[in-house]
């Protein structure tokens, strides 16, 4: 009887190629997905870096209008206040605005420093360095020039430190005054800023 010596099972060549290739094309999905984390993510700080530094670019207009309402600014004395005056950038009635409260003077980017007239290319701030320039404006929320007067203005009341009992003095109503500022950065890039506020005479 003859014996027949045992056959090895025949060898499937390239299946473990395929098993690599499918192995090394999911690390690759998975890297180019992590890569394109990490890119949103620089972009995201990047982004927010830059609008850190333009906000910190406002307060410089900020500062100098507060400086001219303050004590021994341009527009500190009350009568000072009741005429617009271009050469500090002040308005005494309410600008005209968009939805979103900002002046539509600061809205075109075309006039320069003189704002529509509203303003002076003096008061322009220029960081030739970081490419950033700052414009700003200051309106009286009023609808008529001249003395203040409740009827035509809005107001924002001074904290009553005094209780409220009867006989105690009563904060007198202030006018609400308005600084906006736009900060255009690199790429035409701009940013605006608001802060509202009230004097003490």
């Amino acid at each position: 009887m003859r014996s027949t010596a045992p056959t090895l099972p025949k060898r499937q060549r390239g299946v473990i190629m395929v098993i690599a290739l499918i192995t090394l094309a999911v690390l690759l999905i998975g890297a180019a997905a992590a890569m394109k984390s990490m890119n949103v993510t620089l972009a995201s700080v990047g982004y927010f870096g830059f609008k850190r530094e333009m906000t910190n670019q406002s307060e410089r207009a900020i500062r100098l209008a507060s400086t001219a309402l303050s004590p021994g600014g341009a527009l500190a004395l009350t009568s000072a206040r009741w005429t617009s005056n271009a050469a500090q950038n002040y308005s005494a009635t309410m600008l005209p605005s968009d939805a979103s409260g900002i002046p539509l003077a600061l809205l075109d980017t075309t006039t320069g420093g003189g704002l529509s007239g509203l303003g002076s290319s003096a008061n322009e701030i220029k960081l030739a360095s970081d490419n950033v320039t700052v414009h700003y404006l200051i309106d009286r929320l009023c609808l008529n020039t001249g003395a203040f007067d409740p009827a035509n203005c809005q107001m924002l009341g001074r904290a009553n430190n005094f209780g409220a009992k009867p006989g105690n003095p009563k904060p007198q109503p202030q006018p609400t005054y308005r600084i906006t500022v736009r900060v255009t950065g690199p790429h035409n890039a701009y940013s605006f800023y608001q802060s509202t506020f009230t004097t003490l005479n």
